[in-house]
């Protein structure tokens, strides 16, 4: 039978989002339910060089996908390991439920491993899928609906627990704000000088000191609900505050080290920058203005970039990054083994620093190809003459393993969680006298 012709059901994640806001905003009360999957791949065999095999992974599960959704249905790749699914006009939430159990019998399938010379080889996928159902009338935002369906995802996940969870979003004025009275409320927050910036220790896997940090934006809803940081970003990007929002964190950010200088600390910091940002021509200013401002070297402060800001625009970006290197300010490339031409920025932009995705951390004792994987990582790092910083360390073995392969920084829970800037002062002087102790300790021995 003859398929008709239709858009590609595959959408970019602000696109999926920008609709579900538009169906969010009709009053006809039509019902629409978003699926968030969680891949979950229990075998990583995608090592260091293998893009292609990647992408050959990625695109059979978007093809698992496709082949489930209905012509008017879309989906995003939010990230290599999670799908957001959009299911329009559905006459119930029973539909919803039996979308999301079709999907997740398709993606646990086994895929066969590209490029591998074992033909039983494959990669398996453990997916949980939240579902936020909704047939509210115009008084829902998108982002409500995306955490709903992204914490009945994360409900699923964990041992045993992979599987399909639903959840009904309700219209309550009282609890669920609107997206303009939240996009109002963040500008407004933002001239007022009201969100915060916490920060996640760094520790060096040698010496166990912290000499670094990265600085993290928290803003917390009048209504009292913590908004996530991305959604923060996106809005920002939306309503053109992006600039203004990157110069409230650095500011904030170098004057709280400014301050730890006083206590004996040296700490250095992390910034991230968002494409938007990096695209900006007026941004080399505005860092030299802020590192003069707090009388900082600029080698304190690292700016860290994903290979999406590089895609954005790289002409521009390469010589924004230029001026920022002449400036004295490292840089590093986060997210690193994510994209699909990382060899490529390597090549192209001085770096000072490659982050490790913690994705590929998180089984580093597990899984023996996250192993190699990590390595490489940290070997390609040194070959580029760059520092290997590992993200997500959330135990002490993952961090004896990182050691062991020569990485030189780590993050994480089991570090520490983001902390406010006080708090944050003193978990490193808590931390360098128990260092220093132990130092001496080693010495009288």
């Amino acid at each position: 039978m003859h398929r008709p012709e239709r858009d590609s059901p595959r959408l970019q994640p602000a696109e999926l989002l920008q609709r579900l806001g538009e169906r969010m905003a009709r009053a006809d009360g039509a019902r629409t339910a978003l699926l968030a999957i969680e891949l979950s791949p229990s075998d990583r065999l995608l090592a260091i060089g293998h893009g292609r095999a990647e992408r050959a992974v990625l695109a059979e599960v978007g093809r698992r996908v496709e082949a489930v959704l209905r012509a008017t249905d879309r989906y995003a790749f939010a990230s290599r390991e999670e799908i957001w699914v959009l299911l329009a006009d559905l006459p119930s939430e029973s539909l919803a439920e039996l979308a999301g159990r079709t999907l997740l019998e398709r993606l646990r399938k086994p895929i066969p491993a590209p490029r591998s010379q074992d033909p039983h080889a494959s990669i398996r996928l453990q997916p949980s899928v939240g579902i936020a159902w909704t047939a509210a009338k115009g008084e829902i935002d998108a982002l409500s609906v995306l955490a709903v369906a992204t914490e009945a995802a994360a409900a699923r996940h964990g041992p045993g627990g992979h599987g399909i969870q639903l959840r009904r979003v309700r219209a309550t004025r009282d609890n669920v704000p609107m997206q303009r009275q939240v996009e109002h409320d963040l500008a407004r927050a933002l001239e007022g000088n009201e969100l915060e910036v916490h920060f996640q220790p760094q520790i060096d896997l040698r010496s166990g000191q912290c000499r670094s940090a990265e600085a993290l934006i928290r803003w917390r809803h009048p209504d009292g609900r913590t908004v996530n940081p991305e959604a923060i970003v996106a809005i920002c990007e939306k309503r053109d505050l992006i600039l203004q929002l990157t110069r409230f964190t650095l500011n904030t950010t170098l004057r709280q080290v400014s301050g730890w200088d006083t206590l004996g600390l040296g700490i250095s910091v992390a910034v991230n920058l968002s494409a938007a940002t990096l695209s900006d021509p007026s941004l080399p200013l505005m860092v030299s203005q802020s590192l003069d401002t707090w009388d900082l070297p600029a080698d304190r402060l690292t700016l860290e970039l994903t290979e999406s800001a590089l895609i954005r625009n790289q002409q521009v970006a390469r010589e924004t990054m230029r001026q920022l290197k002449r400036l004295g300010c490292r840089l590093s490339i986060d997210d690193f083994g994510t994209g699909y031409s990382p060899y490529t920025y390597l090549r192209q932009f001085s770096f000072d620093e490659l982050k490790i995705d913690q994705s590929f951390v998180r089984r580093v004792n597990s899984e023996a190809a996250d192993l190699r994987i990590v390595q490489s990582l940290v070997d390609l790092a040194h070959a580029f003459g760059m520092h290997a910083v590992a993200e997500g360390v959330e135990d002490e073995p993952t961090e004896r393993a990182l050691r062991s392969l020569g990485c030189d920084l780590a993050q994480g829970w089991f570090v520490s969680a983001a902390l406010p800037a006080d708090d944050f002062a003193t978990w490193c002087l808590t931390r360098g006298s128990r260092a220093a102790g132990r130092q001496r300790e080693t010495v009288d021995r």
